[in-house]
């Protein structure tokens, strides 16, 4: 298999060592071609299923997406942290920790287990720190973000049938945004 420029740099910017890249691009493209068969590499599958739970939660299906869940972004943020250096993926298990202990300390519950509204109130808590944050929960939601966007808009789902992008190609036009705003 041959080196994807584009995938390599995303991968490359999301934390991937150098020298696992040929690798997670390999992964990333069975994952790309039959998700059902990926095995996690790095998180648990309680873990996973809270990185799932959150990712739904960012980009969550509705009419106009499928959401998260579907276009299975959890695979890629565990392919991300499992070809990542040692220091990324102590963060990835720290930070995931230190979330779900959010949740044990002010609902007696792992994350997962919690009513949705539970799970809403938690991420708005840590929302309004995005652009500084400083305790491990409020770096768990920015790394989930970020690696949500990535996972779900390089996925058939969110780049294909969702941006509905057509490849490189010469547009005669620039027809612009379809619809009105609200």
């Amino acid at each position: 298999m041959t080196m994807d420029r584009r995938a390599a740099l995303s991968l490359l910017g999301l934390g991937v060592v150098s020298s696992r890249l040929q690798a997670a691009q390999q992964h990333l493209h069975a994952l790309k071609t039959d998700a059902k068969a990926y095995q996690l590499q790095f998180f648990s599958p309680q873990e996973n299923a809270l990185v799932d739970r959150v990712a739904e939660m960012i980009i969550p299906a509705d009419e106009h997406s499928p959401g998260a869940h579907q276009a299975k972004v959890s695979y890629y943020v565990d392919l991300i942290a499992a070809n990542s250096s040692e220091s990324v993926r102590d963060n990835w298990k720290s930070r995931l920790a230190a979330f779900n202990k959010m949740a044990l300390s002010q609902h007696g519950k792992p994350f997962v287990d919690l009513a949705p509204a539970d799970q809403s109130a938690m991420l708005a808590k840590l929302a309004p720190k995005e652009n500084n944050p400083s305790t491990p929960e409020e770096h768990f939601f920015v790394d989930m973000k970020k690696a949500t966007l990535f996972g779900y808009y390089t996925s058939e789902i969110g780049l294909l049938r969702e941006l509905g992008y057509q490849g490189n190609q010469a547009l005669t036009s620039f027809p612009g945004c379809a619809h009105t705003p609200p």
